[in-house]
């Protein structure tokens, strides 16, 4: 089967692509399972940290609004409170598949390869499709990061991203290493299941953001202006990487990456302070030096603020230690093709419509946050990046149907 555009990943990004897609009358298919990070690989009990007016896909029709979605469902929403819960987002994401993406097939590309007219591409039951064009939009799940001090300690150590549920730790000793906000979270569901939870955290503190004052008035024109709102949070900083994504894309590569890696740290939800303060562990300032496997448990070498060292045992460790966005894992990529793509760090190097240096080849969400910003790394973003790739997807294929006409 021969397709002008082939989707891959099914998540924020590629539900709102290929819903754009699809209202330009391009010729397109889309591959994976709907929202599939979302559903399996987030605690179940999430509330979502960004902000409901900045959680919406991007669907290029009206009606499909996460706001718009909530009130047709009955369900509470307001533009900054209350916070949306991880299942009705869940939920929110398969109804726009239901009703945009309707002939998304659930099948997981196992292989991307080049070919003399655009990209073969394997599915998991073997079958081969083409596609003259392609956009990778795979979430976060590839790209977890686990220190190298605890690869390869097999079942005792898992990432943040291995979990939704918690009950399986009840009584158990679990080390938790982070210290943002999803190590916050995991912290947080595994005092709930009745773990021993131990949250060790490299920074001398965990931030927490402070609690909305219900009584707090509209802030005046001059404190907007100061601090203006946006899908990212507050802040001038923040501002900027929503609104000049392409002003961000024309600065130098090692500045992209330095601001990419440090805007927006390590900050967790107000609401989970008492739980893990009052319910777990929590040590700050702690270096993890070693780990060694035992028959039962495993062991962790750490450090505090004043450089003693110790061993400390648990019978599993958590590593919260986020993601990084690698052309290297993303597993179905041919190895060739991977090595030959033009980076920024360890990701694409973009232009503009956010094709890479191999003809043809796009790249959105995360993997794209070294060209255009962290910006690409939230939901949000999906409002920049999907009509400007569909956009000009649908016109390079009108005019190639115009020149075969002709």
């Amino acid at each position: 089967m021969h397709s002008d555009i082939a989707v891959i990943g099914a998540g924020p990004y590629g539900l709102s692509v290929a819903a754009q897609l699809a209202q330009r009358g391009a010729d397109a298919r889309t591959f994976g399972p709907p929202m599939a990070t979302w559903r399996e690989r987030m605690p179940a009990d999430m509330l979502l940290k960004s902000d409901p007016f900045a959680s919406s896909l991007t669907a290029g029709v009206p009606g499909w609004t996460l706001g718009e979605y909530s009130a047709r469902v009955g369900a509470p929403y307001g533009d900054r409170e209350p916070r949306v819960p991880l299942a009705r987002f869940c939920d929110y994401g398969l109804a726009f598949r239901d009703e945009l993406v309707p002939d998304l097939d659930e099948r997981m590309v196992t292989l991307l390869t080049p070919t003399s007219d655009g990209y073969e591409l394997v599915l998991e039951d073997g079958e081969r499709q083409t596609a003259r064009r392609v956009v990778v939009a795979v979430g976060i799940t590839h790209f977890a990061h686990t220190p190298a001090v605890l690869a390869g300690l097999s079942d005792r150590v898992s990432h943040s991203g291995d979990h939704r549920t918690f009950d399986r730790f009840a009584g158990a000793r679990v080390a938790v290493v982070g210290a943002g906000s999803s190590a916050v979270e995991v912290t947080a569901a595994l005092v709930d299941a009745g773990a021993q939870s131990a949250l060790l955290a490299r920074r001398g503190s965990i931030p927490f953001w402070a609690a909305p004052d219900p009584d707090a008035q509209r802030p005046s024109w001059a404190e907007r202006l100061r601090n203006p709102s946006t899908g990212l949070g507050p802040g001038w900083r923040n501002k900027l990487c929503e609104d000049a994504p392409d002003v961000f894309r024309a600065l130098p590569p090692e500045l992209r990456l330095r601001i990419v890696r440090n805007h927006l740290g390590p900050v967790s939800p107000w609401w989970l302070r008492e739980t893990v303060m009052a319910g777990a562990e929590v040590r700050t300032g702690v270096t993890l030096h070693g780990a060694r496997r035992g028959e039962a448990s495993i062991a962790l070498e750490l450090s505090g603020p004043d450089g003693e060292h110790e061993w400390r045992e648990f019978d599993h460790v958590i590593c919260a230690t986020g993601y990084q966005a690698s052309l290297d894992r993303i597993p179905f990529l041919d190895q060739r093709l991977a090595r030959g793509l033009a980076r920024v760090g360890e990701m694409p190097e973009l232009n503009r419509h956010f094709e890479s240096s191999a003809p043809g080849l796009f790249f959105v969400g995360a993997a794209a946050a070294g060209s255009f910003g962290p910006l690409l790394r939230f939901v949000v973003g999906t409002e920049f990046a999907a009509p400007r790739v569909a956009s000009g997807l649908a016109r390079h294929a009108s005019r190639r149907r115009e020149l075969v006409a002709a």
